[in-house]
């Protein structure tokens, strides 16, 4: 790489920063799914469960920890987990995977293909909002990607023995989300079976190397297993994560539909590009260098397949096929396009960067406002156990550092709820048993909705006889 290329691959990386970590720790967890890992790291760090983290009293095992450690690690200097620690290891997943795909674009084309891709992978919907949330995904799409540079440079780059890092990254990233990330597998496999000759099972010699992914999964297999035994292989193999995506979903028009509107969505701002690109690619599939196409498809249509099939339909998990298309659009922005005037490029590149760090800086205000949890610190006793409904648990656990359990349906429909305090969506009220007595202290609001914070005397309203929560 000569001193040009060192400029670009730079001038990339430090705009991609810039991109992403202008606005660090200024967004709140709203939701469970947002503040999950970040509780679990704090587990972690207060009480050294680095195995098994707990939510509450039980260890979390519906997916393995690598995220947790990672925000506790990051979190370890500044002495516990905070809103701002919480996220720094997606956005330092991001950045990894705009430097990645960077990397694929020039091996498999040349620096104008790779710059682009990097850009444009940074500015997809996805992954620029990905990035600012605690969640796993954005760290299994950055195992994927590096692992599938692993698999470029083994098999388009002539370094056989980079196959066992690629099946590493895979197992690197089955420690941040689960089974999922085997997807990388079948992109292997399919681009064994069309891309070689002979019997199916010799295209398939790649995938030889694969066993190296259970000696890394296997100790946390071991370790849930033994924690909850056959507990474990059904709730969490078995319901979690095969029945979770299983094709049984029911077959009508949204089933049909959501996977297009999910993967145009998740590419915003470049939807329109994408099907272009495709097309335009496979027709000049001849005039590319061997192989390169029928990887990047197969890794596109890996992903968009799996996930449709599944009866859960979520953005997020389309994630992955973000470098993918990213890679598309760049080449066929530098190799096929025509006519390409530079300063439109450029005038494009810099209309896409401020608009999005200004609907950013909106959606973040928006999206704060909707939370206020500031009331309930106030007016809560650390020694009486606090409970929610309809209110996202742990959220309220993560914000006001306590264990915060989520009101069963059972007690709350027979109307035996013990002592303590209640933080209760306004909507929910009317579930509230009519023979149990809570004086309410206050309230706030919870994604948008206005929540109510009631308190139950000791020793509970089993048997009670009353009303509606009297305001206090």
């Amino acid at each position: 790489m000569d001193r040009h290329d060192r400029r670009g691959v730079l001038a990339l990386g430090a705009g991609a920063a810039l991109l992403l970590f202008f606005d660090v720790g200024a967004r709140v967890l709203a939701t469970n799914d947002e503040a999950r890992f970040a509780v679990l790291a704090r587990d972690v760090l207060d009480h050294g469960t680095w195995l098994l983290p707990r939510l509450g009293e039980t260890p979390y095992l519906n997916k393995p920890p690598l995220v947790a450690w990672l925000i506790a690690l990051v979190s370890w200097p500044a002495g516990g987990v905070t809103q701002s620690t919480a996220v720094w290891p997606s956005l330092a997943s991001a950045l990894g995977i705009v430097l990645i795909t960077w990397w694929i674009g020039r091996r498999l084309w040349d620096q104008a293909v790779g710059l682009t891709a990097g850009f444009v992978v940074l500015t997809m919907h996805g992954v620029f909002t990905q990035a600012r949330t605690a969640m796993p995904d954005i760290v299994l799409c950055l195992a994927m990607t590096g692992a599938m540079a692993a698999f470029v440079a083994a098999e388009l780059g002539g370094r056989p023995r980079a196959i066992v890092a690629c099946y590493v990254l895979l197992a690197v990233g089955f420690l941040a989300k689960g089974p999922v990330a085997l997807l990388g597998l079948a992109v292997v496999a399919a681009h064994g079976l069309v891309t070689r000759d002979g019997p199916w099972w010799r295209r398939l010699t790649r995938l030889k190397s694969a066993v190296v992914i259970l000696p890394v999964i296997a100790p946390w297999w071991l370790v849930a297993l033994g924690s909850r035994g056959g507990g474990f292989v059904h709730d969490t193999v078995v319901v979690d994560w095969m029945q979770w995506f299983q094709p049984l979903g029911r077959l009508n028009w949204h089933a049909l539909l959501s996977p297009f509107a999910q993967t145009l969505t998740i590419v915003l701002p470049w939807s329109l590009l994408l099907p272009i690109a495709l097309v335009a690619v496979l027709r000049a599939r001849d005039r590319m260098p061997a192989g390169s196409v029928a990887f990047l498809v197969g890794w596109l249509a890996v992903v968009v397949v799996a996930v449709a099939l599944s009866s859960q339909q979520r953005m997020r998990y389309y994630l992955p096929l973000c470098p993918a298309a990213a890679l598309l659009i760049a080449v066929w922005y530098h190799r096929l396009l025509p006519r390409r005037p530079a300063r439109l490029g450029w005038a494009a590149v810099a209309a896409v960067a401020v608009g999005l760090v200004v609907w950013q800086v909106r959606d973040d205000d928006t999206h704060n406002r909707t939370i206020d949890l500031g009331s309930v610190a106030g007016i809560t006793a650390r020694d009486e156990p606090l409970y929610t409904l309809g209110v996202p648990n742990l959220v309220a656990a993560f914000y006001l550092d306590r264990t915060v359990l989520s009101l069963d349906a059972t007690p709350l429909a027979h109307g035996q709820l013990a002592a303590g305090y209640f933080i209760v969506d306004d909507r929910a009220l009317a579930r509230w048993p009519a023979t149990c007595v809570a004086d309410r202290l206050g309230g706030g609001a919870a994604n948008g909705r206005p929540f109510s914070v009631l308190r139950v005397a000791p020793p509970g309203c089993a048997g009670q006889k009353g009303g509606a929560p009297s305001a206090g």
